[in-house]
């Protein structure tokens, strides 16, 4: 019987041997696989971090591309640079509406307001009106006139594409189709209908609307400070076959005081000009600043 028993208690010994030692290379075998798992958790974090840090660095480039300034510079001008704006769109201040680049029948401007300046007695409620963004510039140049001693009015400034086809349908019955094109713009192809042109004249009404208010006081004082101001000699005499119009030295057409500077300083036309700005604008696409 004794001999029995310790037969038992040594085979029992082995058997908690052998279960220690299954305990233990378990153990073992969870740890090395642990291990493991944090080994390739660590590298795939390791991955995963210079993934995002890759990725925050390509953010910052192009973000820092898009601020990137970018500038135009035309002939006989200082360069200038050029917002981080689409000036095809309509409500730009810079877009081009030509006798070959419509603006659309459509197309109303936002934020129309009646300035408080001198107008001419017979213009109508809706074309005393101007896109509000000039209504301070228009003000200023106003003031600076008055201040030298020129009491300018204006003649005209909004104009619906509705209107601008009556006063296009006007001209024609009045002296022809040829002649009515060669100072009126077809409606849709108008600048008054952006808000941002203005006729401008003398209180005097004296050569109003013709081409001899550049030989007036009040004309030449224009001409050569409007752009001061922002605003454009759109039609000057000599680009008629550029423009598509009449020598019309009462047409004022608001740009900017940056770009205005540019075209008078170059002599340029908002036409002649706008390849470099359509330039600038592709620099700014590409640099994702404009979409």
């Amino acid at each position: 019987m004794k001999v029995k028993g310790k037969s038992r208690r040594h085979r029992a010994g082995k058997l908690g041997i052998l279960c220690f030692g299954l305990v233990l290379a378990t153990a073992v075998a969870v740890s090395g696989y642990w291990a493991y798992q944090e080994g390739e958790i660590a590298e795939k974090q390791q991955q995963t971090d210079k993934i995002i840090k890759q990725a925050n660095a390509r953010l910052a480039a192009i973000e820092a591309k898009k601020k990137e300034p970018v500038y135009i510079t035309l002939p006989g001008a200082e360069k200038f640079q050029v917002p981080a704006e689409n000036y095809e769109e309509p409500n730009n201040i810079w877009t081009l509406v030509s006798k070959a680049r419509a603006i659309g029948v459509e197309y109303v401007p936002s934020e129309l307001v009646t300035p408080s300046v001198s107008s001419h007695p017979g213009t109508v409620a809706s074309e005393k009106k101007v896109r509000k963004i000039i209504d301070e510039p228009l003000t200023q140049l106003f003031a600076a006139a008055q201040k030298e001693g020129h009491s300018l009015m204006i003649g005209s400034a909004y104009r619906s594409a509705a209107y601008q086809e009556q006063l296009f349908a006007t001209y024609v019955s009045r002296v022809g189709y040829e002649q009515a094109d060669k100072y009126s713009a077809h409606p849709g192809f108008s600048e008054h209908q952006t808000g941002l042109a203005v006729d401008l004249s003398t209180t005097s009404q004296q050569c109003y609307l013709s081409e001899c208010f550049i030989g007036t006081a009040d004309g030449q004082w224009l001409a050569e400070n409007a752009y001061k101001f922002g605003f454009n000699l759109r039609y000057p005499k000599g680009k008629e076959a550029i423009t598509g119009y009449n020598f019309e030295p009462w047409h004022y057409r608001y740009v900017g005081v940056a770009l205005a500077t540019a075209l008078h300083e170059s002599g340029l036309t908002l036409d002649e000009a706008w390849p470099y700005m359509e330039t600038a604008l592709q620099t700014l696409r590409s640099n994702r600043a404009v979409q």
